[in-house]
């Protein structure tokens, strides 16, 4: 491999990323991604041997990679909650934070 390096460079290649190739097509799509989504609505205490059962087809790590990465959910009080806060959280948030401080 280095000497395939050396040989591209001596032949004054100047680009150092990866060149485009094909390789294996994700399972992750947005249909997968929905359905994954509305399994975690049904039932928020889940976890990720639970969906295992649900979509036998996926591997652990790709929905954990669904679950944390695409869908934006985190572990809190063994309940999957979305990270994002909405506009009326933040605002609830902020008149308790204000109310403690008086």
């Amino acid at each position: 491999m280095v000497r395939k390096w050396v040989r591209q460079c001596n032949d004054e290649r100047t680009n150092v990323h990866d060149e485009a190739r094909s390789g294996r097509p994700s399972v992750v799509n947005d249909g997968l991604v929905g359905k994954v989504n509305d399994k975690i609505l049904e039932n928020s205490r889940f976890t990720i041997g639970l969906l295992c059962n649900e979509f036998p087809q996926i591997s652990k790590t790709v929905l954990h990679e669904i679950v944390i990465n695409r869908l934006k959910y985190s572990k809190l009080c063994s309940r999957w909650v979305p990270k994002m806060l909405t506009d009326d959280h933040k605002t609830k948030l902020l008149g308790s934070a204000l109310t403690f401080l008086t």
